[in-house]
C-alpha cells in the first residue's frame, strides 16, 4: 500500500512539472503572436492618387504598392490603400484615419514609426536636348523656368528648396502629366521628376503632344530613399521583416523587372 502511495505522489508530480511546461509553452507562444498583428488583418494605408509606374490608382497596383502589398503578405496582413492628395494623406494620417502613410523621408514632415528603405527614385532635371541646357547642380536651375511634381521643394533637400524660393519661375503642378505637356509645348524650361515617371506618363499624353524629341537628363539629384511611416511600432517591424523576406527570396527583383525593367 505504501509503494502505491509513492507512486502516486511520483505520477502526480511529473503531471504537475509537466503541465507547467504547456503553460509556459503556451504564454511565449502567446506573447510571440501578440507582438504581431493578427493574420487576415486589414490595414489602410495612406497613398498618392497616382504616380505609374510606381502607383497605379485604377489598377490599385504598381511597383510600389506591389512592394508593400507583397511585404504584408509574406506575414499573413491584407492592405487596403486609400488614394488621396498628399495633404490630405497626412491629414489622414495624423488623424490615425490610417494605419501608416508611404513615400515620406525626413522632409515630410511626418510623425510615427518610420520602416526600412522599401523604394527608392531617382529624380531627374529633364530638359529638351535642342535647348542644349548647361545644368551641372541644383543652382543653375535658378536661371530657368523650372515646373515640379507637388511639394517637391519640401522632399528633395536643402539646397532644392532655397532654389525653389528664389526663383519666380518654379512652379509645382499636378496631375503630373501636365509637366510632361509644358516641357513639350515649351511652355517651361525644365521639368523635375523621376524618370521612369515622366517616361511612362508620355505614353499617357501621346496622342496630344508631340512626344519624340530628344531629351536630356541631368543628374543633379541622389538618389531619393522613401519610407513608410507607422503608428504601431509593432506593425512597422512586421513590414520590416516582410520586406527583409521579399528581398532574399527574389519578389522584390521580379516587381522591379516587371514595372520599370524594359525602361532601365
Amino acid at each position: 500500500m505504501r509503494r502505491c502511495q509513492i507512486k502516486s505522489q511520483q505520477w502526480l508530480t511529473i503531471f504537475t512539472v509537466l503541465w507547467l511546461l504547456v503553460l509556459s509553452l503556451f504564454q511565449v507562444v502567446h506573447a510571440e503572436k501578440a507582438a504581431l498583428p493578427e493574420n487576415n488583418k486589414v490595414i489602410k494605408i495612406a497613398s498618392a492618387d497616382s504616380r505609374p509606374p510606381y502607383i497605379l490608382q485604377e489598377e490599385r497596383s504598381g511597383l510600389e504598392l506591389d512592394i508593400i502589398r507583397s511585404a504584408f503578405a509574406e506575414q499573413g496582413i491584407d492592405v487596403n490603400f486609400q488614394f488621396s492628395s498628399r495633404n490630405r494623406q497626412m491629414l489622414h494620417f495624423e488623424q490615425h484615419k490610417v494605419d501608416a502613410i508611404i513615400t515620406v523621408n525626413e522632409h515630410s514632415g511626418v510623425s510615427g514609426f518610420f520602416s526600412d528603405n522599401y523604394i527608392s527614385y531617382q529624380n531627374v532635371a529633364i530638359s529638351l536636348a535642342n535647348n542644349d541646357l548647361r545644368i551641372s547642380d541644383i543652382n543653375d536651375l535658378g536661371k530657368y523656368s523650372v515646373v515640379a511634381f507637388l511639394n517637391a521643394n519640401n522632399v528633395l533637400g536643402d539646397a532644392f528648396h532655397t532654389m525653389a524660393e528664389k526663383n519666380l519661375s518654379y512652379l509645382e503642378v499636378s496631375p503630373q502629366q501636365k509637366q510632361n505637356k509644358m516641357l513639350y509645348l515649351k511652355r517651361v524650361d525644365v521639368v523635375i521628376a523621376d524618370k521612369y515617371v515622366f517616361q511612362y506618363l508620355n505614353t499617357l499624353i501621346a496622342r496630344e503632344v508631340d512626344v519624340s524629341e530628344n531629351l536630356h537628363y541631368h543628374m543633379v539629384f541622389p538618389a531619393s530613399e522613401y519610407f513608410a511611416s507607422f503608428h504601431d511600432e509593432k506593425l512597422k517591424n512586421t513590414f520590416n521583416l516582410g520586406l527583409k523576406n521579399i528581398r532574399r527570396n527574389g519578389v522584390y527583383q521580379q516587381l522591379v523587372q516587371k514595372y520599370v525593367g524594359a525602361a532601365q
